[in-house]
């Protein structure tokens, strides 16, 4: 599974998210979103397009894309610990 957080400078939430997932022991990849929300040269090739429809959408920091799926903090969260059950319960 693929986690990518895509947060701002000085974003409180954005340090928190970062932190819980460290210590949930996720690796993830960290992206500026100011990057991804702009028009660039392969923008379109980057997935940049995704992150600025979810981010329209979502109008809240950090958005959290886990495997193909974007959520805001607490979304992520919710999904990721489901997973997490999931996991434990086929491997039981």
């Amino acid at each position: 599974m693929t986690i990518h957080v895509f947060s701002k400078p000085g974003c409180g939430k954005c340090e928190a998210a970062k932190d819980k997932l460290k210590k949930m022991g996720l690796d993830f990849d960290e992206h500026e979103l100011s990057y991804h929300i702009e028009p660039h040269e392969g923008w379109r090739e980057d997935g940049s397009v995704a992150v600025m429809a979810a981010h329209t959408l979502m109008d809240t920091m950090p958005i959290i894309r886990v495997g193909e799926e974007f959520h805001d903090y607490p979304g992520a969260m919710r999904k990721l610990k489901q997973m997490r059950q999931e996991n434990t319960a086929a491997a039981s």
